[in-house]
Order: structure tokens, then sequence, then C-alpha cells
């Protein structure tokens, strides 16, 4: 998971070098953006359920429905500006053909596929969809101006 992490985040990195984004990258029709105390609000105004908040590491995880699903996710920010650049899912119970179909009328055909990775690269960010055998699919959607806010804050 770490290399696929490390993966998407260079190839975010790669496309704000780029260009500068016009718009930010949608999660369930919200722009993933600005502050997480804000973003927050703006999730739970949407009827997603804050579960906890987990300093260590960063992030929020919330309770919602996914592709009509009920899942956690955990949406990540960065250390100085609490800025949010990625949001991580591990839908159950969804089949997978659904949430590949669903993904490509948001997104658009996948930029990258193989047997068990999607991705989309879009000028806004990129979405990840791991789909590791023997376990649940993981999504990962990341937004190119938060990325761009994580390295220069990380120093990566």
């Amino acid at each position: 998971m770490k290399r696929i992490f490390l993966l998407l985040l260079t190839l975010v990195s790669l496309h704000t070098q780029a260009q500068e984004p016009t718009a930010h990258i949608r999660f369930e029709g919200i722009e993933v953006k600005g502050d997480i105390y804000e973003f927050s609000k703006t999730l739970q105004s949407r009827g997603y359920r804050l579960e906890k908040r987990e300093s260590g590491t960063r992030a929020y995880v919330f309770k919602g429905n996914i592709c009509g699903h009920s899942t956690l996710f955990q949406v990540s920010y960065s250390r100085r500006t609490r800025s949010v650049y990625r949001i991580m899912a591990q839908p159950k119970n969804i089949p997978l053909d659904a949430l590949i179909d669903s993904l490509n009328v948001r997104y658009g055909e996948p930029y990258d596929t193989d047997n068990s990775r999607y991705m989309w690269q879009l000028e806004a960010g990129a979405v990840l969809l791991s789909t590791p055998e023997g376990y649940d699919p993981t999504l990962v959607i990341m937004d190119t101006a938060g990325v761009a806010a994580f390295k220069d804050e990380d120093h990566r």
C-alpha cells in the first residue's frame, strides 16, 4: 500500500509541476480542499459522521455512503496548514465491477490500468483503485494542490 501511495504521490507531484490546477478534485460531489475543520464541517453537513480523529497520522475517520454503501473512510491533512490532500476508503460489499463503473462515470476511462490497479489522472488530482487479490479494494483520491502543500510542509 505504501508503494502505491508513493507512486500516486509522485504522479500527482509531476502533474502539479506541469501546471497549476484550476479546480479541486471531488469526493462524492464535494471539492477536496481547505483546512480539515472546514472540510469536516462540510462532510458532516452532507450526512457523513465523524468517527474519530487520529492526530498521529493527521487524519479524520468518517462513516457514510459511498456508491450507496456504508463505508468508513479516512481524510488526511498536512501538518502545518492542516490542508486536506487525500481521502482513502476500503469499500466493502460493493461489487468491484460496479465500483469501477461508477468511477468511470465520474472520472472517465482509467488513465492507466492493470489487473489489480486502476488510475485516473486528472488536472485537479488523481484517483487510484487498488484491488489486491484476497483484500478489499482501496480507493485513494488525492488533490493536486493539497499534495503540493503537503510536500512543501514535509519537505518531500
